[in-house]
């Protein structure tokens, strides 16, 4: 009976170690490199909230991607109404953001007023936000307040 129980613990472990991706052949998203980040550009192509909700105020109408822009040292934040850009550095999976600066240009229409303020959201807070790549190579940034964000590579800017 002993032994009936243990290799049934054993099975029973085995199942649940494939379930999760243990032994399988599926990737885990993985912690991004600066190398990785610095790559490319970073365009929203999804946003939710913690209940799943899709977080439209993320998503103008007529205008760009909200994008991300990470180059050595400092991440910008690009196609809003004003410029943000602050210094950043990855503490494990944590994306560390120091000393912002932002422009302050009058903002027209409201949408992209909430855009701009929702944007900051996202990416602000504390603790700091988290950063993944998924199998797919597309950037996963999550938040405290349970919103999570994914952002596709995009190609550089024409010089």
């Amino acid at each position: 009976m002993k032994r009936t129980y243990m290799l049934t613990l054993a099975w029973l472990a085995i199942g649940i170690g494939i379930g999760i991706g243990i032994g399988s052949s599926a990737r885990a998203a993985s912690t991004p490199t600066t190398d990785q980040l610095e790559a490319h550009p970073w365009q929203l192509t999804r946003a939710t909230d913690a209940q799943g909700k899709r977080i439209d105020a993320l998503f103008v109408r007529g205008r760009a991607p909200y994008t991300l822009r990470f180059q050595p040292g400092y991440m910008s934040e690009l196609n809003l109404c004003n410029y943000a850009s602050s210094q950043y550095h990855l503490q494990g999976d944590r994306l560390i953001l120091e000393n912002g600066v932002v422009t302050t240009a009058g903002c027209i229409p409201a949408e992209v007023v909430e855009q701009q303020r929702r944007a900051s959201v996202l990416v602000n807070g504390r603790p700091a936000p988290t950063l993944a790549l998924d199998d797919n190579g597309s950037l996963i940034l999550r938040n405290t307040h349970g919103d999570t964000a994914i952002f596709k590579p995009a190609p550089l800017p024409a010089k």
